[in-house]
């Protein structure tokens, strides 16, 4: 029986981002690869708009864009 020294499980290519509203101001939370239209918690701008594959932001979405850890 062969033995594995090591098995590496990659690490997913998306991510949840957290992200400032500039109209209202407000913190969201959403995921990368949304199959949805982001918008806004509270205002209800939209975010970023869903390409099939990963979130296009627009210019509603602040400077600041920090992505959460999974651990």
């Amino acid at each position: 029986m062969v033995r594995k020294e090591r098995v590496f499980i990659p690490k997913p290519k998306s991510a949840f981002l957290q992200a400032v509203c500039v109209k209202c101001g407000t913190e969201n939370v959403f995921f990368s690869n949304s199959t949805r239209d982001v918008k806004c918690k509270q205002c209800g701008e939209v975010l970023g708009r869903k390409t099939g594959g990963r979130v296009e932001l627009t210019e509603a979405v602040g400077e600041e864009i920090r992505q959460i850890d999974y651990a």
